[in-house]
């Protein structure tokens, strides 16, 4: 698990920025972003202890969120579609497996969500073309879709915590929703770029809250 630093400064200022203000569970969404295997199998791309860890945490935010009356949103990053068949077949044996086992392609085993984590038959799944997938060209429609269900509030988990999650925070602040960000419910690759966005953030974009904070909010 990342050993968490968040300067008092960090949460002081975006307390006066009105980052944490009370929100209606029912109203709530969480974003589970890029639970694949890219991101966490040992021997993956990206793969690494600090995102097995925080798959139990991200579990029980969805039940939260679930129990609430909320909507639980899980996305999966796109590369693009798999080659077609006459295409493989021109590139070498391993360059095939490796493409196959190791992208983040529609097909391949690391495109996948980690079987460890719950889903649930009402929960939402969307592809993502661009790192949030609230941008106008992630090709999810996803602002329209939240909007429908009248949700205010977000609450990102997922993967990584200074790449896609970091994206989704900022875009979701500058969409006018609130936004909770879950510190130990995220992962990025090495403890200082963990930190690193959840200081950013919690200045100006997130209320940044352990899971347990999360889950008593949600009550």
């Amino acid at each position: 698990m990342h050993s968490l630093r968040i300067p008092s400064f960090a949460t002081e200022r975006g307390a006066l920025m009105g980052l944490n203000k009370p929100f209606t569970p029912t109203r709530t969404a969480v974003l589970a972003i890029d639970f694949q295997r890219f991101f966490i199998d040992e021997g993956q791309p990206m793969g690494n202890a600090h995102a097995r860890d925080i798959l139990d945490n991200a579990n029980r935010i969805n039940a939260a969120v679930r129990q609430a009356g909320g909507l639980v949103v899980f996305t999966q990053h796109s590369m693009a579609p798999l080659p077609d068949p006459a295409a493989l077949a021109e590139l070498p044996t391993h360059a095939v497996k490796e493409l196959a086992n190791h992208a983040l392609l529609p097909g391949s085993s690391s495109y996948e969500i980690h079987p460890q984590i719950v889903r649930n038959a009402h929960d939402l799944s969307i592809v993502k073309h661009q790192s949030s997938p609230l941008h106008p060209r992630a090709g999810t429609g996803l602002d329209e879709i939240l909007r429908a269900r009248g949700i205010e509030t977000l609450i990102i988990t997922g993967l990584v915590s200074n790449g896609c999650c970091d994206c989704t925070a900022r875009d979701a602040f500058q969409y006018g929703y609130q936004v909770l960000f879950a510190s130990d419910a995220t992962a990025a690759m090495t403890d200082e770029e963990h930190n690193a966005a959840l200081l950013n953030l919690a200045l100006y974009y997130a209320q940044v809250m352990p899971t347990a904070a999360i889950e008593a909010a949600l009550v």
